[in-house]
């Protein structure tokens, strides 16, 4: 996966997730769970991401349902 700031495949649509509480931060640096780039942000478990990295999981995840969906469909 891609660091924070660099573009992913424009298919996905990217879920917003609302990390304003204070409980999506953190003043300790670690390492993204996705990009291994340091964050201070944390997700809802409490891991380190960024927001737009947990963004582009989901998006992925989602995609990734759909398309085993499909092929079920197909057969």
């Amino acid at each position: 996966m891609s660091g924070p700031d660099e573009p992913e495949d424009d298919a996905l649509v990217l879920p917003l997730l609302d990390w304003r509480s204070r409980d999506h931060w953190s003043w300790t640096e670690k390492p993204c769970r996705y990009c291994d780039k340091p964050t201070q942000m944390r997700d809802s478990k409490h891991k380190p991401a960024h927001k737009l990295c947990a963004e582009r999981a989901l998006a992925q995840q989602a995609a990734d349902a759909a398309d085993a969906y499909q092929i079920g469909q197909d057969r």
